[in-house]
């Protein structure tokens, strides 16, 4: 299928300035016209897929099945997770659409928390992690989307591809920024910048889809899939899924499209971000 990129760079906003006709003799009244910066997102197609892992797949979790068939219309998804330097110029409108939206700085980063956090650091073009749901979709909301379902994700995730990764049936560590190649947990020792293009960016254009941090999702947690998963957002969910897996993890199957994730809180959040949609 083909996507739509829509690469960083600026709406149009025209503005006229004046109703009235020109005089005889004198020079039309010109538009002003003022730069709009537009995030980098990408098209998805309309389609449908198998979510979930089938009964062989290697790593799989009881939690991946049954396999359920869900349909989308076209959306768009950020190419990559909210870089800090995003989050950072919408700090106090997101403080104030949600009062109770929490994220910590990187001096804030709570002790026994492997990693840092990236807010108030140098690392601008990392990935913002250390944000709550709740300030994750305040900042969605603000920039006129919604965090992803959790359907929509994996959708987008596998970019039609129904191996158990993106890229193909085995882990291969090109594609995801881990600790697997250093076999301990959280050895890669923290986030890395955010991509455009490369090994780390799945078929359809999104990159860092496995790895790096792992994504907020619209949707409560529930212990199997089919009829009892819900595919609309699931308003205020007590516990909210994560998928993708982050620079923390060192076991391969926590990558592949179908892992199921859910943040627990002596793990801290320095391995969580999130990313945005828009739905038409």
């Amino acid at each position: 299928m083909t996507s739509f990129l829509s690469r960083p760079g600026f709406a149009v906003l025209v503005l006229v300035v004046g109703c009235a006709p020109a005089k005889e003799g004198t020079a039309p009244l010109m538009a002003h016209v003022e730069p709009v910066a537009t995030p980098e997102t990408v098209w998805l197609p309309a389609g449908h897929f198998e979510m979930g892992s089938p009964a062989g797949e290697p790593g799989r979790d009881v939690d991946e099945g049954p396999r359920t068939e869900a349909a989308f219309e076209r959306f768009q998804m950020d190419v990559t997770p909210v870089t800090v330097r995003a989050f950072a110029a919408r700090l106090e409108q997101v403080r104030a659409k949600d009062p109770q939206a929490r994220w910590w700085t990187d001096a804030q980063t709570p002790q026994g928390w492997l990693g840092r956090c990236n807010l108030d650091s140098t690392r601008t073009d990392h990935p913002v992690n250390c944000v709550d749901w709740r300030a994750a979709r305040a900042y969605c909301e603000l920039v006129g989307g919604a965090l992803p379902t959790e359907a929509e994700w994996e959708y987008a995730a596998r970019a039609s591809a129904p191996t158990a990764y993106w890229w193909g049936e085995s882990f291969a560590g090109e594609h995801v920024v881990g600790s697997v190649s250093c076999a301990s947990r959280g050895c890669t020792g923290g986030t890395a910048p955010v991509v455009h293009a490369g090994p780390r960016c799945n078929g359809w254009g999104l990159c860092d889809m496995a790895g790096n941090v792992w994504q907020w999702t619209a949707t409560r947690y529930q212990e199997r899939l089919g009829e009892d998963a819900p595919f609309e957002p699931s308003g205020e969910p007590a516990k909210p899924v994560h998928r993708g897996g982050s620079w923390l993890n060192h076991v391969p199957p926590l990558f592949r499209s179908a892992h199921r994730g859910l943040p627990y809180p002596q793990h801290g959040l320095t391995g969580v971000g999130f990313r945005c949609v828009r739905r038409p």
